[in-house]
């Protein structure tokens, strides 16, 4: 099959995308993707080896007239994808504003279409095509009654079946300087941080003990204002980057935000974690995310509003050295993965 993938935006939308695209051209499909001129995809696709064709298509945030350029763009970039889409058998869109002018020519030249939702509060883009499309994936038991097509699948984010592949590496502690024999808590906030969180952090990095060890990932638009300001100890590292899922893997505490890629790997490695959902995306869309996690005890979450760096040294050294509560929040995270949920989404395309 010629199949077109749309996703852009945020790397929550991104990667999931390209390891069901790797996947499904290991099978012998071909991949084409569709994106946005000046985004963060024009960039991150290519160099993952897939041929891309982007859109000039402006964002749907911001004012009347902001909103007013959004619905011409995407007018002429429906009129480009009904040309574009030629000779494609299907198209399957991960999301994002740039998936509605390209889901919907697909739709109407008949290509056979597929949705696939990585939160557990569904996004505009998604809602938009819902009635639309020939199939959706969801990743969370919520995305069920969220969605009005009755042909729905819970299967799980793409993302998710790197993570169970990943063995344990005491190593990798040692690697950062630190005693793999002590317990470990991985602090991040994503790629670029938080300049609102790292305020609380300071503080708690104050606070703690040294019953146990941090590491902590600013993120890059915040490390040489951290370490200005916070000083490295034999128990406190820090760092602008780290490989993130191979750190939390060896660790024994997470403390992140909630987006969607990153609960994925938590559920698949059942990674006891704190959540700090982010209150500056769409939707509140983390919050719901987290939310889907601890209506299940499979986390803790501490709204940003409500951080302190007293309540997160509370709330770690209530954790950190209780294995009983730490081994509850692995296994019910643990549940909530799909250690087949590659397999099961090809499955799914294929019989489509």
């Amino acid at each position: 099959m010629k199949i077109a993938v749309v996703a852009g935006g945020t790397g929550g939308h991104i990667y999931p995308a390209l390891t069901l695209a790797q996947a499904l051209k290991e099978r012998g499909h071909e991949l084409v993707f569709i994106g946005s001129n000046d985004r963060m995809e024009k960039d991150i696709i290519p160099e993952h080896g897939f041929e891309y064709i982007g859109l000039d298509v402006v964002t749907t945030r911001g004012s009347i007239i902001q909103k007013a350029k959004s619905l011409l763009s995407m007018i002429l970039a429906y009129g480009k994808c009904m040309k574009l889409l030629d000779g494609f058998d299907m198209a399957i869109g991960f999301g994002n504003y740039i998936s509605i002018p390209v889901m919907q020519a697909a739709c109407r030249k008949g290509l056979k279409t597929i949705i696939h939702e990585q939160n557990s509060f569904v996004g505009r883009a998604n809602r938009l095509l819902d009635k639309r499309v020939d199939l959706i994936i969801g990743s969370y038991e919520e995305n069920r009654s969220q969605f009005k097509n009755p042909n729905i699948r819970i299967l799980g984010n793409p993302q998710s079946s790197k993570a169970y592949g990943i063995k344990k590496d005491k190593k990798v502690i040692e690697d950062l300087g630190l005693d793999p024999k002590k317990k470990t808590v991985v602090i991040f906030m994503g790629s670029l941080g938080s300049s609102t969180v790292n305020e609380k952090l300071i503080d708690y990095f104050r606070l703690m003990d040294n019953s146990y060890q941090v590491v902590f990932s600013t993120g890059r638009s915040h490390y040489e204002d951290i370490m200005k300001r916070v000083e490295q100890t034999d128990t406190l590292k820090i760092f602008e980057h780290i490989d993130g899922i191979n750190v939390m893997n060896n660790s024994d505490l997470l403390v992140c935000r909630a987006g969607a890629t990153t609960l994925t790997e938590i559920c698949a490695l059942g990674m006891p974690a704190i959540l700090v959902p982010s209150p500056f995306v769409p939707n509140n869309h983390q919050y719901y995310n987290g939310k889907a996690l601890t209506d299940r005890d499979a986390a803790i979450m501490i709204e940003e509003k409500d951080l302190t760096g007293q309540l997160l040294n509370d709330t770690i050294n209530a954790l950190i050295h209780d294995d009983d509560r730490l081994a509850a929040l692995s296994g019910n995270a643990r549940k909530l993965g799909n250690p087949h949920v590659l397999d099961d989404i090809i499955e799914e395309v294929e019989k489509l």
